[in-house]
């Protein structure tokens, strides 16, 4: 799969103009402050509906404009399919979306296009708190079965509305009903982790051990829940325990206000050398860490969907030697479409053969003449 063009209107500072891209390496480059970083943004909102950057649809909106538009043709196995989004920020945020001249909604549009990004956000993906790789997890495993997208939103449901319940104060009685309903959508979406988990774990430490440097140390990653909180294979194992964790933690959840425990609250638990990597890792170690997680990702999903998918690495030398720049680059080159913005032209020989250099300057997009690496 890869995008062939894109047409941006009223997004960050970029022009209002259509982009088309290269089937191989894709580097946009410029000085700071000029774009190149919005138009990867571009990219990345186009096919996911969100930002590497921000969770704030009003950032990405142009001064003075409204709303902004995106609009672009992809070539899949299948053949070529157009895409469109028209995003109004709010709040609330309202996005009129289109594949193939249909209306769509999120989950189908979310199918079509998944872009996976690499970016200095990603430092938030190992060391900061466990939001973070939830979400992660959630959108790996929504790639991996679409239908996860109904169910995570149906548990987030419940859980509104059972910490409603403890809020107000309503009997016991009726707090059984709202567990049982939480402890059911609570077991469906342990068990779709557990089983997205499964093959990314292997495969990050596979990935991990191809990109790491010499002074890296050995990392774990596990799947983590509550104290006392134990992996099984059938929801109805699962939706037991949390009916039962729900009746005992009644009392100190209702004077706190809301849901203690439960899928909302789990976490991808990353250890270096037996120890928690926040204060373990230097910048460069904790980006190559980031890669191996979306790049664990990318694979699982890629051959899931038997079709490349495209990648977006922004500041790509940023805090990476070159030993370590030179091993991503390899890991990724092949038949996937890249795309990569640094302020450096010369990472540009870094790509292999038939690959393309685009500039921009004060968001206008140019592709540099005689900047293309021919076959």
């Amino acid at each position: 799969m890869r995008l062939v063009e894109i047409r941006t209107s009223g997004f960050r500072n970029l022009a209002s103009a259509s982009v088309s891209w290269g089937a191989g390496g894709n580097l946009v480059v410029g000085a700071n402050g000029q774009g190149k970083t919005n138009l990867l943004e571009a990219v990345t909102v186009f096919g996911n509906l969100r930002s590497f950057r921000t969770a704030s649809m009003r950032q990405i909106v142009a001064h003075g404009e409204a709303r902004f538009y995106l609009e672009g043709r992809i070539e899949t196995k299948n053949g070529p399919v157009r895409l469109s989004q028209e995003v109004t920020p709010g709040p609330p945020v309202r996005r009129v979306l289109q594949v193939a001249g249909a209306s769509a909604s999120v989950a189908q549009y979310l199918q079509v296009l998944p872009v996976f990004a690499l970016s200095g956000a990603d430092r938030d993906l190992v060391v900061g708190g466990p939001s973070e790789r939830r979400a992660y997890l959630d959108r790996h495993t929504f790639l991996l079965k679409n239908e996860y997208f109904n169910e995570i939103r149906q548990y987030r449901k419940i859980l509104k509305q059972r910490n409603a319940a403890l809020i107000t104060a309503v009997s016991n009685r009726e707090m059984v009903v709202w567990e049982a309903r939480l402890a059911q959508a609570a077991a469906v979406i342990v068990v779709r982790r557990q089983s997205s988990c499964q093959v990314l774990l292997k495969t990050f430490g596979a990935i991990y051990e191809d990109l790491r440097g010499e002074d890296f140390p050995d990392l774990e990653l596990q799947y983590r829940g509550e104290a006392g909180f134990e992996p099984a294979e059938k929801a109805q194992e699962l939706e037991e325990y949390y009916q039962k964790r729900y009746n005992e933690t009644r009392t100190r959840d209702r004077r706190t206000g809301f849901t203690g425990e439960g899928p909302h609250r789990h976490d991808l638990g990353l250890r270096a050398d037996g120890k928690p990597v926040r204060h373990m890792l230097s910048s460069g170690q904790i980006k190559v860490v980031a890669a191996a997680l979306r790049l664990a990702s990318l694979q699982q999903v890629e051959r899931e969907r038997d079709e490349h998918l495209p990648v977006i690495i922004d500041d790509v030398d940023a805090e990476l030697d070159a030993v370590v720049l030179s091993r991503l680059i390899d890991h990724l080159t092949g038949d996937r479409q890249l795309f990569l913005s640094s302020a450096d032209g010369r990472v540009f020989q870094e790509l292999r053969t038939g690959s393309s250099r685009l500039e921009v300057c004060r968001g206008t997009i140019t592709e540099a003449a005689g900047e293309r690496l021919d076959e």
